[in-house]
């Protein structure tokens, strides 16, 4: 039998018959308390009265901790003379399993132990109560007036609480009747019934209630800062976090002097505001910058900083596979990476561009992505101006916020080249008939994402050239399906990377019968599109892909198609991720021109061998690896698609990166609304994100995510060790720039150990980009503009 939780929305004051409420705990004047093994603070989880109350919550009791943990309350009426009784709201959820105590101490004003009054109840599990405590007459003639109330728990073996509405009763009165209790906007049940249920609801919770203790950190750190508001609190986080909008975050106070980005020409940078209630939900909460100004009064201009929204998708269920998480070690280099389940719930995904303002409610944690977009003619220097957080009805809060450009320019095609599918579709996984109908549905509908992105072709084209990616498939079969137009339309613009003229699959088997049905079926469509692509001027840019993960036992048919391949392709590079870890060197596939393994079978010794005979060896990531290698599921820390392609790809120097397909679209509707967005974010199966990395806005307009924009920023970082390394062969001296640019572009073991030990902490990452830029700039040692900012 289930008990629900029920959402309420009460004000309270005076009941009927005159009773007092002195502590509702609705102005978050309440105190935060967070020792070893203690914390106590105020929440919107579980309020039986308005939206918030007091979270009481000890672990259990050891030697060395204190005997008696506590909080105190002051409450809003003191002289109690002519109240007879004290009635408190009481959300029980883990006490009973032993023989658990709440206890309350009311005090005089001079605070004297023995003179104050107090009373224990026991605490049944997982319950919701009224607590009514009788205040004896003998003890309010000697103490009329309390100064405090203390909640306590002596020796606490499984105490986890939540208080609300202290109501005074005079005689005759009976308490005001429990209202709830409610959780705010997420319904959590007090589930009687299986070991599974119960364990399901109790992870649950838990992630709910750190949430609540990481909301109730960020209100503090906020409240100190110097950018505070009575109304909201303030943070920050960089563009390599992500911040959860309801369970476990970490964020920043904003610092004394304000926010920065630095960013060399053609690049994009991008930064998080925060942004929590405080007194009251919000509406219209939104993230402005003016303009900006350099030292000779030259302009940035704010139309290259966009401030938008950023939006949430919510897994449903815990995936199939484990991310790698990085956190601080005692040993060198100072970080250790272990792999984790990820947690089911809302995660930050999507940027709502087209989203400027939201509202945000209860202890919700709302981020607002600011992206700053660097002109190819901007000059060198800091630009400085502000960044203003407002509301309906509060007063605004403006933010310093300064602009460092560097004195160099990254391209604005890829510096690495790349194989990437852009092909809206749903899942290719059709493994049972509910999934085939969906698919069926999707595809047939034409307001689907899958088929409301061909309003806008040329808006998504330019997008992912924006973000380094040319129109292409791995798996189209003919030059039909291909765009060359809009191919011919990049490389007028300078940024065409590499395009694909046709899958090749591998031919049945060896015999004469096989390889000429394999012929007359894939030659001539390849041939079509190889002599578009020569007749347009592109076939600089082409390769051909094929033969995708196939086993050695295939290898002697896949010799004599790329040999045909050869024949009729004439200077196209023939591309596969067949699983040969010796990339070509003394195997049947000799003749293969670009090898592509996943990259835990990326060997740098045996890539060297294979280049040294004319090949490329390429990386890939998929639904694998997964573990404590980066890859780019919705649940993978952010900072892991940046160190990809950023300081993974400098230091082990593939020749080129591939990923299989980009928008797996298993949505019935684009997104239209938010922060909290209805995006179906499993992709291939049941993965979140592999194979998906951008989502569908209004009518089908682009929307980037958190992940694609650190997948450009690691391109960027490559970019940066790129023209570092190539000022070090131009400089042509072995002097202390070139002994301090040999070691940058080695990458330091600060920010990367080995592919499955590196950094989760951005600032390394930051410090590793900025010493290069500070070198390619022609400095030593330069400013640091994540350090200090000039006054």
């Amino acid at each position: 039998m289930k008990r629900a939780l029920c959402i309420i929305a009460a004000a309270l004051a005076l009941s009927s018959f005159g009773s007092v409420v002195v502590a509702d705990f609705e102005d978050g004047d309440a105190p935060c308390v967070e020792e070893k093994g203690f914390f106590a603070g105020v929440t919107n989880a579980y309020a039986t009265s308005g939206g918030h109350a007091l979270h009481f919550r000890c672990e259990k009791w050891k030697p060395g901790m204190k005997e008696r943990l506590s909080i105190e309350v002051k409450p809003a009426v003191t002289d109690l003379s002519k109240f007879s009784a004290i009635a408190i709201d009481v959300v029980s959820l883990a006490g009973g399993v032993v023989d658990d105590c709440l206890g309350i101490a009311l005090s005089g004003p001079d605070g004297r132990a023995e003179d104050a009054f107090g009373e224990k109840t026991p605490l049944p599990r997982r319950a919701h109560f009224q607590w009514v405590v009788n205040l004896p007459k003998k003890w309010k003639e000697k103490t009329p007036h309390v100064a405090s109330i203390q909640f306590y728990s002596d020796r606490p073996q499984s105490v986890d609480v939540v208080i609300d509405r202290l109501t005074l009763l005079e005689k005759g009165e009976k308490p005001l009747a429990p209202d709830g209790p409610c959780v705010g906007r997420d319904i959590l049940p007090l589930v009687e019934g299986s070991a599974a249920d119960l364990s399901k609801e109790k992870s649950e919770l838990e992630r709910r209630l750190a949430h609540v203790q990481d909301y109730l950190r960020l209100r503090n750190a906020a409240a100190a800062s110097r950018y505070h508001s009575p109304d909201f609190a303030l943070g920050t986080a960089t563009s390599m976090e992500k911040v959860r909008p309801r369970s476990r975050f970490a964020a920043s106070p904003i610092p004394d002097d304000g926010l920065r980005l630095r960013l060399a020409r053609n690049e994009t940078e991008s930064l998080q505001v925060l942004v929590a209630p405080c007194r009251a939900d919000l509406a219209n909460v939104r993230v402005d910058v003016g303009p900006m100004t350099g030292p000779r009064g030259e302009a940035f201009a704010a139309s290259n900083i966009v401030c938008s929204v950023m939006g949430y998708v919510k897994t449903l269920k815990r995936p199939p596979y484990s991310v790698g998480l990085s956190g601080r070690s005692d040993k060198e280099p100072g970080y250790a990476r272990r792999p984790e389940k990820p947690e089911e719930g809302w995660w930050p995904d999507p940027i709502l561009g087209f989203m400027k303002a939201a509202d945000v409610r209860g202890d919700d944690v709302q981020s607002f992505w600011v992206q700053v977009r660097c002109p190819a003619d901007q000059p060198a220097g800091v630009y400085l101006g502000k960044l203003v957080v407002s509301a309906d009805g509060v007063k605004p809060v403006a933010i310093p916020f300064a602009v460092r450009v560097n004195d160099f320019a990254v391209p604005i095609a890829s510096p690495l080249p790349m194989a990437i599918t852009f092909d809206p579709s749903p899942s290719w996984q059709k493994a049972t008939a509910k999934e085939r109908e969906l698919n069926a549905r999707i595809l047939a509908d034409p307001l689907t994402p899958v088929n409301m992105w061909k309003k806008h072709k040329q808006e998504w084209h330019d997008f992912l050239a924006d973000h380094y990616i040319t129109l292409d498939s791995l798996y189209h079969h003919s030059g039909r399906e291909m765009d060359f137009a809009a191919l011919e339309r990049l490389k007028s613009q300078g940024r065409l990377g590499r395009f694909n003229l046709g899958y090749w699959p591998q031919p049945a088997s060896t015999n004469a019968a096989d390889m000429a049905k394999w012929r007359e079926s894939i030659i001539p469509n390849l041939k079509e599109a190889y002599d578009e692509a020569k007749a347009r001027g592109l076939l600089g840019n082409a390769y051909c892909y094929g033969s995708d993960e196939i086993p050695k036992e295939q290898f002697a048919a896949v010799s004599l198609a790329v040999k045909e391949l050869k024949a009729a392709l004439p200077g196209v590079p023939i591309s596969t991720t067949a699983y040969d870890n010796e990339f070509g060197v003394g195997t049947e596939l000799s003749e293969i021109d670009w090898f592509t393994p996943l990259t835990p079978k990326f060997d740098q010794e045996k890539a060297a061998k294979s280049r040294a005979q004319g090949r490329q060896v390429w990386w890939y990531i998929c639904c694998s690896p997964v573990g404590k290698y980066a890859n780019m599921f919705v649940e993978s820390a952010a900072i892991d698609a940046r160190m990809l392609m950023g300081a993974q790809t400098v230091r082990m120097r593939p020749d080129g990166f591939l990923y299989y397909e980009t928008t797996l679209w298993n949505c019935l509707r684009c997104i239209e609304a938010g922060p909290f967005t209805d995006w179906d974010p499993r992709s291939w199966t049941t993965y979140h994100g592999d194979g998906s990395w951008v989502c569908c806005g209004p009518d089908g307009t682009p929307l980037s995510t958190i992940r694609l924009e650190n997948f450009r920023d690691g391109l960027e970082d490559y970019a940066y060790a790129m023209e570092l390394e190539r000022l070090l062969g131009e400089r042509g001296r072995d002097d202390e720039w070139a002994k301090e640019a040999r070691r940058l572009i080695a990458v330091p073991r600060e920010v990367m150990d080995s592919m499955t030990d590196f950094t989760g902490d951005p600032a390394a990452v930051y410090r590793w980009r900025d010493a290069m830029a500070d070198l390619i700039g022609g400095h030593r040692v330069g400013p640091d503009c994540h350090s200090k900012l000039p006054q």
